[in-house]
């Protein structure tokens, strides 16, 4: 006897393939049954006439591992379909910690989720450690990355020079511990601070030795906006030094109109080096608008600082007057700042999803100023949206065959603002650009959610409906899916997914968690 009978249903199984209508049936957590008649008996029916059955989507770029411990529940991504992270994105990883320098591997760690990551230094002073007592009770299924930000930091703390002999072993000694434990590949992310630091034959170093292992690069390139070409140039020499599998990180031209339409010519760039016998892929979020943490916004030479020396510094008019012109770098106020907003402040929760030029008005100051005592008074830990992208950039980038699709959504349980990718990425992509926009199809949309990522992150047994596969399955309506989430209500619950199975369990129903733990560690083995 089955365990679940999914009747009746149109199946859009992953491969890009047209869909096909049939009954699915489930027994211990696999898929064991597609044929166009149940003859079996089992346990359990559901009648899917009018739906559309999908592999359970995989997020191609998150950062969950920094709730895991804390918050193991990510509703956020079981409820719009998602049954897997890809995680340890954008240079930042859970681990490794080091004794000399953990503070500042800390101040890492939480630049991205200041409450939503447990910093218990025994069990994070390397990546080995951190997977042996990562408990399997957490959703979704998890895989990893480990972060060269975290392991720059572990290293040199947030020295602004070269890595000697000595610590370049070090930190390559770091990325073979989280290779042989079971970690995917290695993260950069060369806009943040101390990743911005490694110079690219730094990078390359710790890209040969993830490539000896089969593991992938991810990149958060050092610019996206008027110096983007320059950012892609820089990741396809490591590609062509190393031959690494390598995933450009939320691709996007940046920074306001002078910097649009650069995809036209970075897509023919990654077409390029992939004819050369390559592999290059891009993620994205369905999003005009970025969001990181509002620390961001202040340069490096001064966000590498110990923190008690930052704050004396903004604390003096010198110092303060010193920091202000660099962030301003010559430009107006609402030339720097004017399509920013704040996305979450705990000292001034009146200000989340503000304008940072309304908060100003509010603050009585300029905006740079307004943002420095922001930051102040939240202890670095607010958070940022940025709308400097045009939708024509964003649908190309969604059409183009090597674009899989991901959140970065910055998210934590009491977070007082998010941007919305975090809670509706995925709804979006099938209500918005599949349904409304037409830029792909239904099929090609789900081949991006599921056996893409599947298949560039090596996950045995995801990313397709195929017998014998893992039954992590979503059930939405294509008439009515859609992403409900914006930027004042960032939470809103999705609409028209039915159901989201995790070993052919049932977690989600009507895009409501029912409290079922199922995610299991996806660990490489080499």
């Amino acid at each position: 006897m089955l365990d679940l009978w999914i009747k009746n249903a149109k199946v859009v199984d992953g491969s890009g393939m047209p869909s096909y209508n049939a009954h699915v049936g489930i027994k211990d957590g696999k898929i064991v049954k597609i044929a166009p008649i149940a003859t079996e008996p089992a346990a359990r029916e559901i009648d899917a006439a009018g739906l559309t059955l999908t592999p359970g989507f995989i997020d191609s770029h998150s950062h969950d591992d920094f709730m895991m411990e804390n918050a193991p529940a990510c509703i956020h991504k079981l409820e719009q379909g998602v049954t897997t992270d890809i995680t340890g994105m954008c240079g930042h990883s859970v681990a490794p910690l080091s004794q000399e320098y953990y503070e500042e591997g800390c101040r890492v760690c939480t630049a991205l989720f200041p409450q939503g990551v447990n910093m218990d230094q025994p069990t994070h002073k390397d990546f080995s450690t951190y997977l042996e007592n990562l408990r399997d009770s957490f959703c979704p299924n998890i895989g990893f990355h480990i972060g060269h930000g975290t392991i720059r930091a572990a290293v040199m703390g947030f020295a602004r020079r070269e890595p000697t002999a000595a610590e370049l072993d070090k930190m390559k000694a770091y990325t073979r511990d989280a290779m042989e434990a079971g970690a995917l590949g290695i993260s950069f992310g060369l806009i943040y601070t101390p990743g911005a630091f490694g110079d690219t034959p730094e990078l390359i170093e710790l890209c040969k030795i993830v490539a000896d292992y089969g593991g992938d690069m991810t990149t958060d390139m050092r610019n996206e906006g008027v110096r983007l070409l320059d950012g892609v140039k820089e990741t396809l020499q490591i590609v062509r030094e190393t031959g690494i599998r390598c995933v450009i990180s939320h691709h996007k031209a940046s920074g306001g109109p002078k910097n649009w339409g650069q995809p036209a010519l970075t897509l023919p760039m990654i077409d390029k080096i992939n004819e050369e016998g390559y592999t290059v892929f891009l993620d994205q979020y369905p999003y005009v608008a970025t969001s990181t943490g509002l620390a961001s916004e202040i340069p490096g030479r001064f966000l590498s600082l110990p923190k008690a020396e930052l704050l004396a510094k903004i604390n003096d008019p010198a110092g303060r007057k010193e920091i202000v012109d660099v962030m301003l770098g010559g430009r107006t106020d609402e030339e720097r700042f004017g399509r920013l907003m704040i996305g979450a402040s705990r000292a001034y929760p009146e200000y989340s999803g503000m304008m940072v030029s309304q908060a100003a008005k509010l603050h009585g100051k300029p905006m740079v100023e307004t943002v420095l005592d922001v930051l102040v008074a939240d202890d670095f830990a607010s958070t940022e949206i940025g709308f400097g992208m045009c939708e024509e950039d964003v649908e190309r980038i969604l059409a183009y065959p090597r674009t899989m699709v991901g959140t970065d959504g910055l998210w934590y349980p009491g977070t007082l603002g998010a941007h919305p990718r975090a809670f509706a990425s995925f709804p979006r992509v099938l209500g918005h650009y599949v349904r409304e926009r037409r830029i792909i199809t239904l099929e090609e949309a789900v081949r991006k959610m599921t056996s893409m990522p599947a298949a560039i992150y090596g996950l045995k047994g995801k990313g397709l409906i195929r017998e014998g596969m893992d039954a992590d399955l979503c059930l939405i309506d294509p008439n009515t899916i859609l992403d409900n989430a914006d930027f004042k209500n960032w939470n809103a619950p999705c609409t028209g997914l039915k159901y989201v199975f995790m070993n052919g369990e049932i977690v989600v129903t009507d895009a409501k968690h029912n409290g079922k733990l199922l995610g299991k560690k996806l660990l490489r083995s080499w």
